[in-house]
């Protein structure tokens, strides 16, 4: 009769850490793109910004004449809407 006697394969180390590192990887990413909490604004606006109320009244003043402005004339009509693609786009060109 024989006696079989098994070889002992050896532990890969080397496939555990690289598929550890990799599921430590995956886990960290879904963790920060579903339930990581989102930061609030962290800008604060400084107190010598005027509000948008007083910066809706603010005139420019270009230092050109307003005769000259209300001189220029328009080259092109009001915008339209023109043609919008074709009655039957199955069609041959």
């Amino acid at each position: 009769m024989a006696i079989l006697i098994q070889e002992q394969q050896a532990f890969n180390w080397k496939a555990l850490v690289i598929f550890m590192v990799s599921l430590a990887v995956v886990g960290g990413l879904i963790y920060y793109l579903f339930f990581a909490p989102v930061p609030g604004i962290e800008f604060i606006a400084p107190a010598s910004i005027k509000s948008t109320t007083e910066l809706s009244n603010v005139e420019l003043d270009l230092g050109v004449s307003t005769e000259l402005i209300k001189n220029f004339r328009r080259y092109t009509g009001q915008p339209s809407v023109g043609q919008i693609g074709r009655e039957n786009p199955f069609v041959k060109f």
